[in-house]
């Protein structure tokens, strides 16, 4: 296939990213392809860091070389002369896998002249997982968020358009090319289309992973496919990672989709699913999630630098009966959804903002 024409497949598959901001990957795929330069790179963001997730992980550790095909394809598509995966440091298993599957294509003659591929281990940087700090780290800088524009398909890793896709996106691929655009554009509902991978954790009766369709009701992912809770009753379900919100139960009825999730304050994310029962208050949870921000947090955008720890500190404060100022805590909230450059400070505003929306009368608790 001509690589206009994967371009163009990608495109109409309506694939999307399936590394937690769903931007359509064909549109990413056109970018690159556009830019007239010789040097192009193709990066695997392998770095999944989301509590609760393990998709990327089971991907690389039990079939490397749809990763590998994948790769190939879409360094064929855009024009990208080398490839690098970016695998989180907590991975050893997967870097033994791919490190052996990467010997076995070059010899295979999959790899090679014309495009090659490398494997880099990170250093255990959550922050990573944002595509402009993963490449700071490649080019072996601090991982923090760049400026945008210039988008990173224009000017990306060393200078160069680069195409950033994570390991779920690519290993769909395979899939689209072999069987078309269409029969892939079938599957799932809505804009979302396709399939996800949703990692379920230990308070299921039936934990592990799951491949779905878009669509599925959430209600059906914790009672099928969980098989409901091993203890107490439901308090709610994170879906997406430590920056998306919490659905309450009241709202299982939403069906897995980006904008039907966005649209109750919540995320389809990297597609971890932490259940909560009715033995953790929302004010642990909440003091929990700001801790791990405050933790894992670059420290480029002041907001999020100050203003994470302060609120870890005003929940945990309130965890001993010390009541929260309103208007402080809004402020704080406020400040980090406005003023962060990336994701992170911007996520931790949205779970704010989402249990305050569906926890109003535990929260009413907090607060002076």
């Amino acid at each position: 296939m001509a690589p206009d024409e994967l371009v163009r497949l990608v495109l109409a598959s309506k694939l999307r990213g399936r590394g937690g901001a769903g931007f359509p990957a064909g549109r990413k795929w056109q970018a690159v392809a556009d830019q007239l330069v010789p040097i192009k790179y193709l990066v695997v963001n392998a770095d999944e860091g989301d509590p609760g997730a393990f998709s990327d992980r089971f991907l690389l550790e039990d079939d490397p070389f749809r990763l590998l095909e994948a790769a190939v394809i879409a360094a064929r598509a855009v024009g990208a002369v080398k490839g690098f995966i970016y695998l989180r440091k907590e991975y050893p298993v997967a870097a033994r896998v791919i490190s052996a599957a990467l010997d076995q294509a070059r010899s295979a003659g999959w790899l090679g002249a014309s495009f090659d591929l490398e494997l880099v281990v990170g250093e255990g940087s959550y922050l990573c997982g944002e595509e402009t700090a993963l490449l700071n780290a490649l080019e072996g800088r601090r991982p923090q968020v760049r400026l945008r524009p210039p988008q990173i398909t224009e000017q990306g890793l060393f200078g160069q358009p680069t195409l950033v896709q994570n390991v779920e996106t690519l290993c769909a691929i395979p899939w689209i090319v072999l069987h078309g655009a269409a029969a892939y554009a079938a599957l799932g509902f809505s804009s979302s289309r396709g399939t996800k991978l949703l990692s379920l954790n230990s308070l299921f009766r039936q934990p592990g992973l799951y491949e779905v369709e878009f669509g599925i009701p959430l209600s059906e992912v914790v009672e099928q496919l969980g098989g409901g809770l091993r203890r107490g009753s439901l308090k709610g379900v994170m879906v997406g990672g430590p920056l998306a919100g919490i659905v309450p139960p009241e709202l299982l009825s939403t069906r897995l989709g980006y904008e039907e999730m966005q649209a109750i304050g919540c995320a389809v994310g990297h597609g971890g699913v932490i259940a909560f029962a009715d033995d953790t208050s929302i004010l642990q949870i909440a003091a929990e999630v700001f801790r791990f921000g405050a933790r894992e947090s670059c420290g480029e955008c002041t907001p999020c630098r100050l203003g994470t720890p302060r609120l870890a500190e005003q929940l945990q404060a309130a965890s001993t009966g010390v009541p929260i100022d309103r208007d402080g805590y809004e402020r704080l909230v406020e400040a980090l959804a406005a003023t962060s450059l990336c994701g992170h400070g911007r996520g931790l505003a949205e779970f704010a903002r989402a249990i305050q929306r569906h926890y109003q009368k535990e929260l009413q608790a907090w607060f002076s």
